[in-house]
């Protein structure tokens, strides 16, 4: 059992990688000084992606990058409880 939550939880993970990776080509894409804030200075990223972020799918990416977050540690918390 705990095998198949880690699994999930490395899929989520991976979701969660690729659209916070979408959310920092945009940001370097808006300015230099936003990439480099949102790589360097903690929570800015979800700042930019709230406030700033301009992407025909904006809704699903962050909504995506937010979620896979929090399932992520779900699901985390419950492996290490399993095991």
């Amino acid at each position: 059992m705990a095998a198949v939550l880690g699994l999930v939880s490395m899929v989520v993970g991976l979701a969660s990688f690729v659209c916070g990776i979408i959310i920092l080509i945009g940001a370097f894409k808006s300015s230099v000084a936003d990439g480099l804030l949102s790589l360097c200075i903690p929570f800015y990223i979800l700042y930019f992606a709230i406030a700033k972020f301009e992407h025909e799918k904006k809704g699903l990416i962050v909504g995506v990058w937010l979620g896979a977050v929090v399932l992520n540690i779900i699901l985390q918390v419950v492996t290490i409880a399993a095991a």
